[in-house]
Parts: C-alpha cells; structure tokens; sequence
C-alpha cells in the first residue's frame, strides 16, 4: 500500500489524475497549484508533512512532496490532522463540510473562491481513493456521559421514538387544561410570539405595478438572472409547504404543545411565500415561458429527492435520528444555506440600484419569517442532539456532508450560467458563497455545543 503524503503516492495521485477523463471534465475550470499539508504532529514516520500538486484546467503537471518554493507558488494551501485527511479520502467528510467546519484549514487562499469549484475537488478525492487505500480513520471520539440535570431535556409528552402507530392511540389528556401545559418562556414559543407579531403580511397588499416596469427596463441578462433566482426560489417554498406536514405531525404526537403552536405559524407563512412570489412573477411576466430550465442536476437532488425523502420516512421512521434528518435537511440546507442566500443575492442587485420595490418589500419580510424558521430548526437540532447524543449527531453530520456540496452547487450553477467576465449586474459568486458559509458555520458551533455539553443555550435561538 502506497503511504499517504509521501512522493511516491503524489507522483502516482498526479498520474492518475491525467489519465482521468472524469476529473478533466470536472476541473475544466480550475486553474492554481495547491498544497496539501498534513499537520507535523500527525504524520507518522517516514511520512512527508505535505504534497504538492500542479493543476490547471483539467491537467495535472507534477505531483511531488512540497518544497519551500511550493508552498510560495501554490494558489491554495490546505492543512488539517491525517485523521481528517483520511475522513475526507474515506469519503466520510465531503472537503467542503471539512473546510467550512474548520476541520481543515485554508492557510493560504480565498476559501469562497474555492468553494465554487466543488465538483473538481470531488473528483480530485475520488482519483486519490483509486490511488491507494488509505488505512481507516480513526473512531469519532465517544458521545460524552448525559449530565445528571438530563431532565429537563427529556420529552414532555409520549417518548420521541414513537412509529407513526402512536398517532392511533386514544386521547385521554388536554395539555392546555395542565397548569404547566403551555411552556410559555421556552424558545418555540417566544418565536411563536415574534411570529404573531410580524407575521401577519399580506402578499395580495404589495403593490408591484413599479416593479413591471422596472423589469421591462432591464439588459435580458438581467432579467434572466433575476428570473433564475426568483424560480429557484419558488420552487423551493412550494417543495417545503407540502414537504413539512410529517414533521408537524411528529411534534405534534410528542405532545409538545409550544412547538405545535409555533408550528402552525411556519406552514401559514411558507404558503404565503408561495403566493407571494407567484404574484411577482405574474406581474413582470415570468410566467410565460417553460421555467424549469433553470432547475439543476444539483437542484433536483436536494428538492426533488433528499427533502421530499427525509420528510416521508417521519410518516413510517419518527426516531430522533429521522427527526435530525428531516430537520438539518429543511433549516440547514434548504433554509439556512439556500433560501438565506437567495434573500441576500436579491437585496444586494435590488436595493443598490433601487428596483422593485414590491420584490424588496417582499423579501424584507421573507427574510424575517424564515429567521424563525431557522431558529425553531435550530432549536429542535439543538434538543435532539443534547437528549440523544451520538447518533443525532451523526445524522446531522451526515446530512451535512451529503448535501453541503449540492446547496453550494446551486448557488454556484446559478452565475455559472453567465460567461466569468459579464455575470449580469456585476456579480461574482464569491461573497454570497462566503456569506452562506458564514451562517452555516455559527450554526453548526451551537448544534456541536449542544451535542458536546447535552445542554441548551436558550439564547442561541432568538
């Protein structure tokens, strides 16, 4: 077996990448050396601490152990413990999930200008494994011991590993007539009472008469970008207001009185989102043509298959690693990297330049309503992963690995679709790439908190 980081095994990685017609296809856009440095501490003996590979659009130059002038040449240097190095090789983490979690760490380079380019490290890693077979990875570290003070954690109605038989049972009790039926300072029902606050919009009140025109005085590139994110974006709401109801009915079934009544409010608001964006695109005239041309492969495989997958198994699978599933695949992905990102894409082309005013009124109050949607999933991630531990957490890392590339894919594939030098409205996808992954990465340090102290920070969810 070839040892990992050594010269041999870059010469024979470098090799295999020029004979791979799959990692030429993925990598036709990529150009920059890069260095992989495997932390000193880590490498055993007789082992290099780092590779070098000379990479440009498709092609592999040289492969060899990095030399000082290497690491100055390189347009990326990447380094981590050969523990991660084998969790990313094993394919167990995606180099995405990796990097954006600080597993590894970019010493050298713009890490949302890499973060494009997913499909060539994908490829990159899958020429590495057919390389040689890395010795496996060490275990993840044991769940720490539940704290004494578990019971506050534990579900306040019927035990959460229910089936979908329990919904069956007889009703014997009323919650509402307990004097401590109704949590009323727990985080879902503070959120529940944001959400009567500021939740209670119109979309059939916002006038987009001035939006028409401004889009008819749009470049058609223009027009064409904006109708890609507003489409993508809409089929999206619609997934997620048919998708949620099996999640609903789990909580429900729990007896968890404050979430169900916060629930309510998020399936009324994702069908006002629905309503809402059909409404624009009716008023400028995005309805008249075929518009699942903008869907992608990438697209299809977080909207069509995982969410509307993950959401279903709850109707026959209600475990609390199913319920993680369902939850990190709707508000981390769905919400958190997606929906998030689009809002902001929208508000950076539209407020600078003062167009549309009924999409930007529109999206101001999108964006409030889906902060609490991500906060409640934020919460029930939370919940799940300090009462259960290990394999909540699994799940949602799992989760995470497998769908992080495809929602980074999508906001990618987005400006892909425009020539590099002339994306409509000057845009690059970098900073809203870098503004997804910000989110996503504070969100996953409380989720880990939870997970590591099996506890909650209450505040974490306002």
């Amino acid at each position: 077996m070839t040892i990992l980081f050594t010269d041999e095994w870059a010469r024979a990685w470098s090799d295999a990448l020029e004979a791979s017609r799959a990692y030429r296809h993925a990598a036709r856009d990529w150009s920059g050396a890069v260095v992989l440095e495997a932390s000193p501490d880590a490498v055993p003996e007789g082992a290099s601490r780092a590779v070098f590979l000379d990479l440009d659009r498709g092609r592999c130059h040289a492969g060899r152990l990095a030399t000082d002038e290497d690491l100055t040449r390189a347009r990326y240097v990447i380094t981590g413990p050969l523990s991660r190095w084998l969790a990313v090789l094993h394919g167990e983490e995606s180099p995405t999930s990796a990097l954006m979690r600080g597993h590894l760490r970019l010493a050298k380079g713009f890490l949302p200008a890499l973060l494009p380019h997913v499909a060539a490290a994908n490829a990159l890693l899958e020429v590495a494994r057919e390389v040689s077979a890395p010795p496996a990875a060490p275990p993840p570290p044991a769940a720490p011991p539940p704290p004494a003070r578990d019971a506050p954690l534990a579900p306040d109605g019927p035990s959460s590993a229910h089936t979908a038989s329990s919904a069956t049972a007889t009703r014997t009790t009323y919650r509402s007539l307990r004097a401590d039926g109704f949590l009323a300072d727990s985080p879902p029902a503070r959120l529940w009472e944001k959400a009567k606050r500021l939740g209670t919009w119109n979309p059939a009140d916002i006038d987009f008469t001035r939006d028409r025109a401004d889009w008819q005085a749009l470049a058609p590139d223009e027009r064409d970008l904006l109708l890609r994110l507003a489409i993508l974006f809409q089929g999206g709401e619609e997934a997620v207001v048919i998708d949620i109801l099996p999640l609903l009915d789990v909580i429900a079934q729990e007896g968890r009185l404050d979430e169900q009544l916060y629930l309510t409010s998020f399936v009324w608001e994702e069908a006002k989102h629905v309503e809402g964006m059909h409404r624009f695109l009716a008023a400028v005239g995005g309805l008249d043509t075929d518009l699942t041309r903008y869907h992608t492969p990438s697209y299809a495989r977080i909207f069509g298959d995982a969410l509307p997958a993950a959401m279903r198994r709850l109707r026959h699978d209600a475990s609390p690693e199913a319920q993680a599933r369902a939850s990190a695949t709707y508000n981390m992905i769905v919400e958190g990297v997606l929906a998030e990102t689009g809002y902001h894409v929208f508000h950076t082309i539209l407020s600078a330049r003062g167009l549309c005013p009924g999409m930007q009124e529109m999206t101001g109050l999108l964006k409030l309503d889906e902060s609490r949607h991500i906060a409640y999933g934020l919460y029930l991630l939370s919940r799940l992963a300090a009462t259960h531990g290990a394999p909540v957490w699994e799940a949602i890392t799992g989760t995470m690995h497998t769908l992080l590339d495809p929602a980074i894919a999508i906001i990618t594939e987005a400006f892909d679709a425009y020539p590099p030098d002339a994306v409509p409205f000057g845009l690059s996808p970098a900073p809203f790439v870098e503004y997804a992954m910000g989110q996503f990465a504070r969100r996953m340090q409380v989720l880990e908190r939870a997970w590591q102290e099996r506890t909650l920070d209450p505040e974490a969810f306002d």
